[in-house]
């Protein structure tokens, strides 16, 4: 029998569920200086490991959080390392001449775009780390979201325990980071858009001694097909370790999962002990909305991708950056609440992006069964640079300033640098020789302006601003000593010498003026992209 509700708690900012997209949102709004609540449905972490790859920009987040040597450390392999793709029919076949190893995607670090690399790192050992610098008491575990209640000034969440003792706690907004069954998904009246294939999965954890087997052809996924087995073998954190997801194909034939392991490593002399399983549906779906009201989705709550992709974690915790710098300018008085809507609608539009590119090669070559496409589908399909650092908004908390973006051949796999308004600020080293490190660096909890060598009437202007609207601008003039910074940022950023653009928090820029302008113009210039940006009115 439930206990009697509680007295009501106040937090600002209530997150129900403490995976990757969670855990960081709440660390990102600590940095901001805005206290939160997570709470998440199980008692403690699950066993099975999930998502590994960590992307490019996933890790300038990381980087920014002080977390990105931590993962990097854990991690398996970097994939710009050449950390392979294998296909056998069975491990014991690795090495056969018709098994192909094919190396992993380049991005990012070796590309010269970021000063951080994508690696595979497991889900759990990330959600580890993350959970390290979490304040105390600031993540409860066993603690389920009942229900909840909108009105003019917040929220009202029915919180149970696992004990059914029930508490209600008030929050002036509320952000479901939590899963493909979200309950806050639910009670936001909000749904994920059905479509593309379905495949039902058999993950499976088990410990076998398989190095022997994989010899000099370790890799960091190999997908394996033998006798009606279909799936893929996985290292874990532990060399001991690994993890076989078994996609049931209709009609495949059902086994133990110990004659699954079996089945495609081709040996039955290695010892092969399970230690957990589970079904699942892969599926790839994106949320009608990612926000109502005071509520908002992020991760699996608001978008489901297969695995294959390499983006579901990355996309929950882009969601998380983009959100909180939002809510913490809100919360604090520096943005009206229009800023919050949008959320919707620059991460809804990358989520749908990543769904169509999702069902239109990854979850397709896996619905066919053909072994063919899986071998040249599949690796073709992680080579993404364009997804991942060409992401950009094209309306939201961004003034446009009527330039074309740029058109690769090819704007999945291509990233082409740009400082327009709405896409990601590029990478350049930054700093003397000998302590060398990004103009990404520069973007902490504020507005950012950077200005050209003689941009200085637009750093005179954001400070007055600052004073005048109670919004910090952390103002630069960049250029005018070559050992800090190449003097070609100019160019790569669309500006001249007398130019500036203007960052947000989330490192994506939000304004730029190419030219010159006098003081008694850069002023009121850039108190309108300001209020625009933050929808001040007045």
């Amino acid at each position: 029998m439930a206990a009697a509700d509680t007295a009501s708690a106040d937090v600002p900012v209530l997150i129900a569920g403490a995976g990757p997209a969670g855990l960081v949102l709440g660390l990102l709004l600590d940095r901001f200086g805005v206290p939160s609540l997570t709470v998440e449905r199980r008692a403690s972490p699950g066993a099975l490991p999930r998502s590994r790859a960590v992307n490019t920009r996933t890790m300038e987040v990381f980087r920014w959080l002080g977390v990105a040597g931590e993962v990097r450390d854990a991690a398996l392999g970097r994939e710009d390392a050449g950390l392979p793709f294998a296909f056998a029919r069975t491990l014991a076949s690795l090495h056969e001449p018709d098994a192909l190893v094919a190396r992993s995607v380049v991005t990012g670090r070796r590309a010269g775009h970021s000063p951080v690399a994508t690696v595979l790192c497991p889900q759990d050992v990330v959600e580890e780390i993350l959970r390290r610098r979490v304040p105390a008491g600031r993540v409860r575990h066993g603690v389920r979201l009942a229900g909840l209640e909108q009105d003019g000034t917040g929220v009202t969440a029915r919180l149970v325990d696992a004990n059914g003792l029930v508490e209600q706690v008030r929050c002036r907004y509320v952000v479901g980071c939590d899963g493909a069954h979200s309950a806050v998904r639910r009670a936001l009246g909000l749904r994920l858009r059905p479509g593309g294939p379905v495949a039902e999965n058999r993950h499976v954890l088990f410990e076998a001694g398989l190095g022997p087997l994989l010899g000099d052809r370790a890799a960091g996924i190999v997908f394996l097909h033998a006798g009606g087995v279909r799936g893929y073998l996985q290292p874990t954190a532990r060399p001991d370790r690994w993890t076989f997801n078994r996609i049931l194909d209709p009609g495949a034939p059902g086994l133990p999962d110990e004659a699954v392991v079996r089945a495609v490593t081709g040996r039955d002399d290695v010892p092969v002990t399970v230690l957990a399983a589970r079904d699942w549906t892969s599926r790839s779906e994106a949320a009608d909305r990612m926000s109502a009201g005071r509520g908002f989705l992020a991760g699996d709550a608001a978008h489901l991708v297969t695995p294959f992709s390499g983006s579901g974690l990355n996309l929950g915790v882009q969601d998380a950056h983009n959100l909180a710098w939002k809510l913490a300018a809100v919360l604090r008085g520096r943005a009206g609440p229009g800023l919050l809507e949008s959320y919707d609608a620059e991460r809804r539009p990358v989520a749908e992006r990543h769904v169509r590119e999702d069902r239109a090669g990854t979850a397709a070559a896996l619905a066919t069964g053909s072994w063919d496409r899986w071998r040249v589908e599949l690796p073709r399909r992680r080579v993404k640079d364009g997804l991942v650092l060409g992401v950009h908004y094209e309306s939201g908390a961004l003034v446009p300033d009527g330039t074309p973006r740029p058109a690769p051949p090819d704007a999945r796999t291509e990233y082409v640098p740009t400082a327009r308004p709405g896409h990601r600020a590029p990478h350049l080293p930054l700093g003397p020789a000998a302590a060398r490190g990004s103009l990404l660096d520069l973007f902490t909890t504020e507005l950012t302006l950077l200005a050209g060598p003689d941009g200085g009437p637009w750093a005179t202007a954001a400070a007055r601003l600052s004073a005048r609207l109670g919004v910090p601008v952390h103002a630069y003039v960049l250029g005018r000593d070559p050992s800090w910074i190449a003097p070609s940022w100019t160019a790569l950023y669309g500006i001249t010498s007398g130019g500036a653009v203007l960052v947000r928090p989330d490192g994506h820029v939000a304004w730029r003026d190419p030219h010159a302008r006098p003081r008694e113009e850069a002023a009121p210039v850039l108190d309108r992209a300001v209020r625009t940006v933050l929808c001040r009115d007045g």
